[in-house]
């Protein structure tokens, strides 16, 4: 069955599904913004009618798909009202401003016969893809540290914590929901789920919400601790690119190493990530050069296939809620100060 495609929200991120679904002939029949005259600019390459309100789009028989592209905030109205129309849902992430968010979404997406993607693109990048499959020659796992580091100015100095009301309200928070949840889920996609974590997060004058800065230790099945760090900072010419962007999983096994950096989320069809391999064996270092692509391009052209056969792929709504339970854990872990099992209620 061809999908056809309802697109709700016409931010920044809209125009990356819009682009990868024209490249695989994707059929978008509605497109839906509360900037009408954005949707209309959005819609017209694919003859789309426009409205502002997404339960019209909803409503339209001939939409099978809707694409949830909005902040965190509308995700579990838009996808639940989706997901009771009898439509298959791609949501962007995260799937919630909490974890609850995230849970109500999964129980309905479940007691569903529908299909439901969570977008964490950067899985896509061939990079990840090459990484997750040197993954086994690394030997026994003893150290991994992730980071992502983004430039948002100078809030170690800031103590007002409303300046970031819309972060918080739309999104949840800055340095875990906004940057931290991409290498979260990347480490999920590598490694599985952590069993607990240790979480210490600053947050800006005495908010439980406004973070710029989280550090924490993910407890995995036997001796392996990752390291993770999430932080907003103002140095404008850091990282591999030299543009402030700087993010990157290392892991280390009794038998080399895999080093992944990744590009500016919306110009790496500009700058390739980039993955290097250390072979203990060989005692030789390779570093993989791909095309400068855009993740979101094989996101886009995945979630239509699986469509078409009616196959459900990954990440899925139960990857969404993992992100969201590490989140919760370490932002329990720190005002709680101590180490937090991970609860990821059963799924």
């Amino acid at each position: 069955m061809e999908p056809k495609y309802a697109l709700i929200g016409c931010g920044s991120i809209s125009p990356f599904h819009f682009n990868g679904l024209r490249k695989v002939g994707g059929k978008i029949v509605r497109v839906v913004d509360i900037d009408v005259a954005k949707a209309s600019r959005m819609a017209e390459p694919f003859g789309a009618k426009v409205g502002a309100d997404f339960r019209e789009a909803l409503a339209d028989p001939e939409v099978t798909v809707v694409s949830v592209l909005t902040t965190a905030k509308f995700h579990p109205e838009m996808c639940l009202a989706a997901l009771d129309a009898g439509k298959d849902v791609i949501c962007e992430k995260t799937l919630g401003r909490t974890v609850e968010d995230a849970l109500t979404i999964v129980k309905a997406a479940k007691a569903s016969k529908q299909l439901f993607f969570t977008a964490y693109m950067k899985r896509f990048f061939p990079a990840v893809v090459k990484a997750k499959e040197l993954l086994p020659s690394l030997g026994k796992l003893f150290s991994v540290h992730a980071r992502t580091w983004q430039c948002w100015g100078d809030m170690y100095n800031m103590h007002d914590p409303s300046k970031l009301d819309y972060v918080t309200e739309n999104h949840g928070s800055p340095s875990l929901k906004c940057c931290g949840s991409h290498i979260i889920d990347g480490l999920l996609n590598l490694l599985g789920r952590p069993k607990s974590v240790y979480g210490k997060v600053d947050y800006i004058g005495g908010s439980d919400v406004a973070d710029r800065k989280a550090i924490a230790l993910l407890e995995y099945e036997g001796s392996l601790v990752v390291s993770f760090e999430a932080a907003t900072h103002p140095l404008k010419k850091i990282g591999f690119e030299r543009n402030s962007w700087d993010e990157r999983i290392e892991i280390n096994g009794t038998e080399g190493r895999i080093d992944l950096l990744t590009p500016m989320w919306d110009h790496s069809d500009r700058n390739s990530a980039r993955l290097i391999h250390y072979s203990n064996a060989t005692m030789t270092s390779t570093e993989y050069c791909f095309d400068a692509v855009t993740p979101f391009d094989f996101e886009v052209a995945y979630f239509h296939e699986c469509l078409m056969r009616r196959e459900q792929g990954r990440p899925d709504v139960v990857d969404g809620l993992c992100v969201d339970v590490v989140i919760d854990g370490i932002q329990q872990s720190h005002r709680q100060r101590r180490a937090i099992d991970l609860d990821y209620r059963g799924y």
